[in-house]
């Protein structure tokens, strides 16, 4: 054991504590966000909805469209081409290729990815945009048609960090977490117990701490899932590749890509005609069981073409299938796995796995319920971890400011997310740049938020404003999302757009929740036991140790 002195020793257990709060609170964002990231298809759907609902997977009759479009795109951009839905079941069609920019002989231009991306109603096939430019410029165009569900996933994804430096942050995150997640389980030794104690008649620290630990205890199991399969994404591409690519094939990344995805199939360019898509949907859906939702190929329009068909899971199992045609005849070629490698093995079928059991959806909106109750439980934890620790610490200035950030980011963030929906709205309706307006409600909340946070006469107001404020913007948003061209109520269920009218009674509801609990007082009692009622810099010498 390494002695320490008394005085070093101190400033160790600081150093411990702070990093563990900026940590924790890093980590209550990524897991607050992605307990709304659940539910990205439903939010597009609300969101920005179609005149009607579209059809489960492709829609059917859509090869002549797909063609025609198909044959006015530049040869230059027919190296891929992607077929898919957005935001509320938006058909999009997107063809990429390679432009090489001008240069000189000391600096040659480098490629860039060009192409063209249509938007199209699945119910009416009738063309709704073009966008031909940069990729950038395509994402933009195809983001716009998903704003505020990709506002939350990129949050939830990469903190809105770019890449791959978010990416790493939300990876160690999740490493945090899955430690967590071990730990907790190594000390608590009397686990069963500890599932269903909590001393109502003890002080209020007491039972604040109780409640910490059942809703941990409850959530150890779904929290390791979580943080293993999140740290899985964020570093499998972003460090995992690279890192294999260096060890194994010398650093040639090409090589571990054809490795793992597989070597593209010879090269070709004769001109060839088009397989015939609703063949393709049609075979693939016979074989598999399930309607195709994507659709990938590479060199449309030549004899090396081919096309990947990705169908959902049938039912009673977690992951879907994704056989290869030929891009020429529509004739069936193989089966690939989803994910990796040119036949079915067990890393394929364990790296399936992992967006199911990450972002649960393999059971539809049940399981996405399950996953949303337990992600809340888990913000919950992380949330009272930090407020127990603060409050025990309030007799020191420092952690007085430091409770007060907690409480920002704690009932802040609630907010933020709450507010975002009204920069999408107005955006969309006045036409700004949708990131720029979400961005601007958001930022707006936070400042907001942090004032309050920060200048509220006790931490107890500092919640109950906060709490009161999300309440009453969760109950505005169903009226500005009308207010801004939605469709009401009755027109949304006269045309079948049922997710319109759940995602307001949502919003309604989670409203409700918080103006209840501002006014019947509801909140941690860990606040009241550590006597957080002070403003920053107080001392507070009631605080128990």
């Amino acid at each position: 054991m390494i002695k320490l002195s008394q005085e070093r020793t101190k400033e160790l257990l600081a150093i411990h504590g702070w990093s563990g709060i900026i940590l924790g609170l890093l980590l209550y964002a990524v897991i607050c966000t992605g307990t709304i990231a659940v539910f990205s298809t439903e939010i597009g759907d609300w969101s920005n909805p179609l005149d009607a609902p579209a059809t489960e997977g492709l829609p059917p009759n859509i090869n002549a469209l797909v063609q025609e479009l198909g044959d006015q795109v530049d040869p230059a951009y027919r190296d891929q081409f992607f077929l898919y839905s957005s935001g509320g079941g938006r058909l999009m069609l997107q063809f990429e290729g390679h432009l090489e920019q001008d240069g000189d002989d000391d600096h040659p231009g480098a490629e860039e990815h060009y192409g063209v991306l249509y938007e199209i109603d699945p119910n009416t096939l009738t063309l709704l945009n073009r966008t031909e430019g940069p990729e950038a410029m395509l994402d933009a165009a195809r983001r716009a048609t998903d704003a505020l569900a990709d506002f939350f996933v990129d949050l939830h994804v990469r903190l809105h960090i770019p890449n791959p430096w978010g990416l790493f942050v939300t990876g160690v995150l999740g490493l945090i977490m899955m430690v967590a997640a071990i730990t907790g389980f190594l000390v608590h030794r009397h686990l069963i117990r500890e599932l269903f104690t909590i001393r109502r008649n003890k002080e209020a620290l007491l039972r604040s701490r109780d409640a910490h630990v059942i809703a941990g205890t409850w959530t150890l199991p779904f929290a390791f899932v979580l943080a293993f399969t999140g740290s899985f994404f964020s570093f499998a591409t972003s460090l995992g590749l690279p890192a294999m690519a260096m060890v194994v094939f010398g650093g040639d990344q090409e090589r571990a890509i054809a490795e793992v995805f597989g070597e593209p199939p010879a090269t070709d360019e004769t001109p060839a005609p088009v397989a015939n898509f609703d063949a393709v949907i049609a075979d693939a859906t016979a074989r598999t069981g399930a309607r195709p939702n994507f659709i990938a190929g590479s060199f449309y329009g030549r004899a090396d073409s081919q096309m990947r068909a990705f169908t959902p899971a049938e039912e009673g199992d977690l992951t879907g299938r994704s056989p290869v045609y030929s891009g020429v005849t529509g004739e069936f070629l193989y089966d690939k796995p989803v994910l990796v490698g040119q036949s079915p093995s067990a890393g394929n079928a364990v790296a399936a796995l992992m967006a199911p059991l990450h972002f649960g959806n393999f059971a539809g909106i049940v399981s996405k319920a399950v996953w949303f109750a337990l992600g809340f439980a888990g913000a919950y934890v992380a949330l009272t971890g930090m407020l127990l620790w603060t409050n025990r610490r309030a007799d020191q200035r420092a952690w007085q400011r430091m409770g007060r950030i907690v409480h920002w980011m704690g009932y802040g963030l609630p907010l933020t997310m709450a507010m975002t929906p009204y920069g999408t709205f107005a955006g969309r309706w006045f036409g700004w740049p949708l990131e720029t307006a979400q961005w601007t409600a958001f930022g707006l909340a936070a400042l907001a938020a942090l004032i309050v946070a920060l200048g509220a006469r006790t931490a107890a107001r500092a919640r109950d404003l906060l709490v009161a404020t999300t309440g009453f913007a969760l109950l505005g948003v169903p009226l500005v999302r009308y207010a801004t061209g939605g469709p009401g109520w009755l027109g949304a269920w006269s045309d079948g757009l049922m997710t319109v009218i759940a995602g307001d009674l949502i919003m309604m509801l989670g409203g409700v929740i918080c103006l209840g609990l501002w006014r019947f007082g509801a909140g941690t009692s860990a606040e009241q036991a550590g006597q957080a009622n002070s403003r920053p810099g107080r001392s507070n010498p009631q605080v128990t140790a």
